[in-house]
Order: C-alpha cells, then sequence, then structure tokens
C-alpha cells in the first residue's frame, strides 16, 4: 500500500494532494486496479479536511486517472483507458520523466517541421521570423525571450497544418517551458545563446526553403541540444 505524507498548511491546495497521489501512481506504488484510500484515511494522512481530498480526487477523476466504483471507492484507471493527456511539472523532476517527454517531443516536432515545410502559408513564415528577430534582438533568457521561443515552436505545429498536432504541440512546449524557466541560468551563457539561436535559425531557413528532409534534421538537431543542456540522454529514432 502507498505510503503518504502530510502535506505542509502553507501547501493546503487541492491540486498538490492530486499531484501527491499522481506521483504515486506514475512511481508504480499504486498499479491500475487498485483503490485509494478512503476519504477519511486521505484526509488523516495529509492533515486536511475531507472536502479538499474530494476536491483533489475529483481533479483526478476529471483527468481520467481515477473512477468512481459503487462499493469500491476511487480505483486507479489504466493509462490505455484515460481520457486526457496531462504532464505534471512535479514528476519532470526525475530525468526519465524528462527524457521521454523529450522524446516525444521529439517525435511531434521533427515531422511537425517536415510538414510546416511543404505547407506553411507567408502568414506562418511571417509568425516564425518574427519570433526569430526577438531571439536575435534579445540575449537575455527572460520570460520575453521564453514566450519567443514558444511562439516559433508553435507557429511550426500551426503550419503544419494539423489540428491535433498543433494542440499536442502547444501543450508540450508550455511543459518545457516551465522546466526551462526553472533553469534559465544554464542558458545564461553567451555561448549557449548564439548555439541555440542558430539551432531556430537553421529550422527556420530550412522550412522557408521548402526543404522537408532539411526541415526534419534541423528540428532533430535542436530537440537534441535542448536535452543534452539539461543534461537529459535522449536519441531521437533509436533509444540505447
Amino acid at each position: 500500500m502507498a505510503e503518504f505524507r502530510e502535506v505542509r498548511r502553507s501547501s493546503l491546495l487541492p491540486d498538490r494532494i492530486a499531484a501527491d497521489i499522481m506521483a504515486k501512481i506514475q512511481d508504480g506504488e499504486l498499479n491500475p486496479g487498485d483503490t485509494l484510500p478512503t476519504e477519511h484515511a486521505l484526509a488523516g494522512t495529509f492533515g486536511v479536511s475531507r472536502n479538499v481530498v474530494r476536491e483533489a480526487i475529483a481533479r483526478l477523476r476529471s483527468d481520467g486517472v481515477i473512477e468512481s466504483r459503487q462499493g469500491r471507492g476511487a480505483i486507479v484507471k489504466p493509462v490505455s483507458e484515460r481520457e486526457t493527456f496531462r504532464v505534471d511539472i512535479r514528476s519532470l523532476d526525475k530525468s526519465g520523466n524528462l527524457a521521454d517527454l523529450f522524446e516525444l517531443r521529439g517525435l511531434l516536432e521533427i515531422e511537425a517541421a517536415g510538414l510546416a515545410a511543404m505547407r506553411r502559408t507567408g502568414a506562418d513564415l511571417r509568425e516564425m521570423r518574427a519570433a526569430v528577430a526577438i531571439l536575435e534582438g534579445h540575449k537575455q533568457f527572460d520570460e520575453q525571450r521564453l514566450e519567443a521561443d514558444a511562439v516559433f515552436h508553435r507557429a511550426i505545429g500551426k503550419a503544419a497544418g494539423n489540428s491535433y498536432l498543433f494542440a499536442i504541440i502547444c501543450y508540450i512546449s508550455s511543459r518545457l517551458k516551465e522546466t526551462t524557466r526553472v533553469t534559465s541560468d544554464i542558458y545564461a551563457k553567451d555561448d549557449l545563446v548564439e548555439i541555440t539561436l542558430g539551432e531556430h535559425c537553421r529550422v527556420l531557413e530550412a522550412i522557408e526553403a521548402g526543404d522537408r528532409t532539411g526541415a526534419r534534421e534541423a528540428m532533430a538537431a535542436h530537440v537534441q541540444g535542448a536535452a543534452s543542456r539539461l543534461n537529459v540522454q535522449v536519441k531521437l529514432g533509436a533509444r540505447v
């Protein structure tokens, strides 16, 4: 049985409780088909009211992580049966989870870049160029630069011409943006500023030229580089 710890009084929020329960599920301490402790038991363990626990469980149910069954309580659902996709920022402190997310990003954005090279419109290119212009003129890794980076990747996802692919890329981009914000001191080095700018420029140039293969290769190099800068080992195409 998974053991939970009391949450500090300053953090008595349903999302914190939900995140702690989710961590137990991701770590395998709670498996598909397992029943969560009762609301009363969880309230006592976390040191919160049953209303807080009830709201946390409701959020997990809304995310498709658990379901309520008559006579059994809250049951952990198999991943294959979950209706929603969610990345918990708190889980990304584990290198394996972050590596998996970067690998997923690579699978999606590499193909998106290739499609964008074939399908991009003039408006798409203007949006990408505007984002790169901000990156060129803004050397500090602050909120403005982070947003320009996110805009660039969203523009590529949009230019790919697939609404579902675009939605997933936007979501993953927002999660990785939080990770980059926390580790911005790594990117503040002058050489890395120029390296990341060069990576973006090569992706843009290939898309402008309508070079599908070149766009895919440039994006693969960029995602690989972004992962390595966070000391995350990702092999796009084959895992070793």
